[in-house]
């Protein structure tokens, strides 16, 4: 075999360090552009040193009442949960000792992690996530009675390096039969809700909501005309006012 010289052992580390991939410092994220049968991914990637040094795979759910799905996991309560969370971290763990998005088959892993890779790659693309005041995680809060839609609505808030990334704004139709979903996103979405002179549907409406709330950061800088309705928010024609007061609920355990 032939030896390779001092200036040939350069070369070959110059070419391999190409290759190396490194990392603005900061923490990232992506999810799902939508829910798709109901379910949307949501990836968190930490980068330190340039390296990948953490990650985190989740699924929310528009069922009705449904926390995400590591809460759902570290409760116990499902077993099902608990296996998929395990499965998970062998994915998260893959990602951060190989530094690679490209999807690939991870032994303990889920059948499929593509969804996890996929969404890594993705935000590890945009900008790092701005440092915000609140802990990070996922938080749920629920109205404690329904309203005069017979629905008791929840916040589902996503914080990520403290900053809000993500609301699911979702109700509990009470009173439904077992056979149906009593979820009042799930309802909107498969067929509409309907809203006396609405020109958007209540999912519609509760989308542009919260990506508003979102882009806030604070359910206090809301202002709300005198029906309880958003004043400045395009679209949005829904009364807020009950939610807003559940979003605040939530987030009052991520100060």
């Amino acid at each position: 075999m032939k030896k390779l010289g001092i200036a040939g052992a350069i070369a070959v580390f110059c070419s391999a360090a190409l290759f190396a991939q490194n990392y603005k410092d900061g923490f990232y994220f992506a999810q799902d552009a939508d829910y798709v049968n109901n379910q949307k991914n949501q990836v968190l990637v930490e980068v330190s040193g340039g390296k990948i040094v953490s990650a985190a795979w989740n699924i929310l759910s528009l069922n009705a009442g449904t926390k995400d799905l590591k809460t759902i996991a570290a409760s116990g309560a499902v077993p099902a949960a608990a296996t998929w969370a395990t499965q998970a971290a062998a994915v998260e763990q893959s990602l951060v000792s190989s530094q690679s998005t490209k999807a690939v088959a991870v032994p303990g892993g889920p059948s499929n992690a593509k969804p996890f890779f996929d969404l890594a790659a993705k935000a590890l693309k945009a900008k790092p996530v701005a440092k915000g005041g609140y802990k990070d995680g996922w938080y749920y809060a629920e109205a404690d009675e329904a309203d005069s839609y017979h629905t008791k609505n929840y916040a589902l808030v996503t914080v990520v390096n403290g900053t809000i990334v993500d609301i699911l704004w979702n109700g509990i139709l009470v009173g439904m039969p077992a056979s149906v979903n009593p979820s009042k996103m799930i309802t909107s979405r498969a067929k509409g809700y309907p809203m006396k002179d609405a020109k958007k549907m209540w999912h519609e409406q509760s989308n542009l909501f919260t990506a508003a709330l979102v882009k806030a950061q604070n359910p206090d800088s809301i202002k709300l005309k005198a029906n309880n309705t958003p004043d400045g928010i395009s679209g949005v024609t829904i009364q807020v006012k009950g939610y807003l007061g559940i979003v605040k609920q939530a987030l009052a355990a991520a100060k």
